[in-house]
């Protein structure tokens, strides 16, 4: 009998530790402010714009977290990153763009703008440690060039 009232009492106690922890949540939750999504991307637009890379940066992290679906911050975020000289970063935010979006041309675009400048530093890093007597010297100055005249345009 006294095994039967502890059980009780033991089941009591747990539920109310389970009320009042899902009445924390819910107070945490309704305290918690709500992010106006489209000031946040209009301050980053704004920002980006005047070069504010600080202040764009880290609104447009804001979004990718909360809108990770939408390729556009993923892009921006992918060109802040580029100039801020984090190539590898902008190639895997571009890759994220158009995974979200196949067709985003930009986003293409500069990803292989980016990649062909790694592949010009690779080759001119070559060049200043190769032989020139060695078959590839050539062909890795020639591609270079090439590449260099690509690049040039962007």
């Amino acid at each position: 009998m006294l095994n039967s009232s502890i059980k009780q009492v033991l089941i009591f106690i747990f539920i109310l530790n389970l009320a009042a922890c899902a009445t924390t949540e819910t107070k945490n939750a309704e305290n918690k402010p709500k992010l106006d999504l489209i000031k946040i991307q209009e301050q980053a637009n704004i920002a980006y714009e005047s070069d504010d890379l600080v202040t764009s940066e880290k609104n447009y992290e804001i979004l990718i977290k909360e809108l990770p679906e939408e390729a556009e911050p993923w892009f921006r975020l992918g060109n802040i990153y580029v100039r801020t000289n984090r190539p590898y970063a902008a190639i895997s935010l571009y890759r994220e763009a158009v995974l979200r979006d196949p067709q985003f041309a930009k986003a293409w675009y500069n990803m292989g703008i980016v990649q062909l400048k790694q592949t010009a530093f690779s080759l001119n890093e070559m060049l200043i440690y190769t032989d020139k007597q060695d078959p590839l010297y050539s062909k890795a100055a020639t591609m270079l060039e090439q590449i260099k005249s690509i690049v040039s345009e962007y």
